[in-house]
């Protein structure tokens, strides 16, 4: 349910319905607009007693009932975009972001110098896996414990912000000690548990649509970060899995205008996932922008013909000025339609 004030109501009226809120079983949640406080009250309304009650406080402007099960990631509850911060950069509500780097971190030499060409270019948040989650047991599942540590050199060298995925509970710790973002993938999108524990570690999170999660699942997951204490959420549209063989996976261009529609948080794309080519990711990340989306999660490497992972897919780093050229007017559009809004 959503408690939307009026305008004249004071704090000790907010305090006094969160109390009662809470009696009824509830969570609040207060968010303080500019002319309105809301209250998102958290809870199964099966269970727990209505809330219709209060529109008799001379103070309630209304009481609406959210439907949906991502209630604190709807608009309802959320009009206004939310912008997320990693690092020192904020993405979202005006402000984007292309997020670019390895597949996988495999070595110093290799992150230092895809990171040097990257910040030629203007990007200021770096990805990298230091943990692989792949297919085939056999394949390489990154560094572990030395990713992370090159990546805090890039961190301390290069000023940069760093978005690394978390494959498993046992390593979000670790992981968090030196990401300024937690990058879950897409075979995890719906991995409650591990959504739980990464909600505990205080830091942003890139949620990566699961391959064959549609919207309403996607944002329920969301919602589990949520409710579990993590209020900076970014989601992230890779690619779904159809029967279409010409790309890695589908883009779904109409995904990110749902999740815009439905949800006040950051959207933003990869296009490298969704293309498994490298000649298809700028027309993919075009598109994506012109969607709406805040940003971009874009693989490069110095050498994608050695990369130990997804070597047809990366960018060449010292290229990388280019893709960036071609996409600085979408850019600009992108940043002065979120500003008009």
């Amino acid at each position: 349910m959503i408690i939307v004030f009026k305008p004249h109501a004071t704090e000790a009226n907010v305090n006094e319905v969160s109390s009662l809120i809470r009696k009824l079983g509830y969570e609040p949640r207060i968010i303080k607009g500019i002319e309105n406080t809301v209250i998102g009250a958290v809870g199964d309304e099966i269970l727990h007693q209505s809330l219709e009650r209060l529109k008799n406080y001379e103070f309630i402007q209304n009481v609406l009932p959210i439907q949906k099960s991502y209630k604190l990631a709807s608009r309802e509850y959320h009009q206004e975009n939310t912008a997320v911060k990693i690092g020192r950069e904020l993405i979202g509500a005006g402000h984007v972001q292309v997020i670019a780097g390895p597949c996988a971190v495999e070595s110093y030499e290799q992150m230092k110098q895809v990171t040097k060409d990257l910040v030629a270019t203007g990007v200021k948040i770096i990805r990298g896996g230091a943990f692989k989650p792949r297919t085939s047991p056999y394949a390489f599942q990154g560094l572990g414990e030395k990713g992370l540590e090159i990546l805090q050199a890039m961190k301390d060298e290069f000023g940069v912000g760093v978005v690394t995925e978390v494959v498993g509970v046992t390593h979000i710790d670790r992981i968090a000690e030196t990401a300024d973002c937690l990058q879950i993938g897409a075979r995890n999108c719906q991995n409650y548990h591990l959504l739980e524990m990464v909600s505990k570690a205080e830091k942003p999170v890139l949620l990566k649509r699961g391959m064959s999660t549609n919207v309403s699942e996607w944002l329920a997951a969301a919602e589990y970060l949520l409710v579990n204490g993590c209020p900076d959420v970014i989601l992230c549209e890779r690619g779904i899995r159809t029967f279409e063989t010409a790309t890695r996976n589908t883009l779904d261009i109409g995904a990110v205008a749902v999740a815009k529609q439905e949800s006040h948080f950051p959207v933003v794309v990869d296009p490298s996932h969704a293309a498994g080519k490298v000649s298809l990711v700028l027309p993919l990340a075009k598109a994506a922008l012109a969607a709406g989306a805040d940003g971009l999660l874009v693989e490069s490497h110095p050498e994608p013909v050695n990369a130990c992972s997804d070597a047809a897919q990366q960018i060449k780093s010292d290229e990388f000025y280019m893709f960036m050229d071609e996409l600085k007017d979408y850019i600009k559009i992108a940043k002065k339609e979120k500003e008009n809004k």
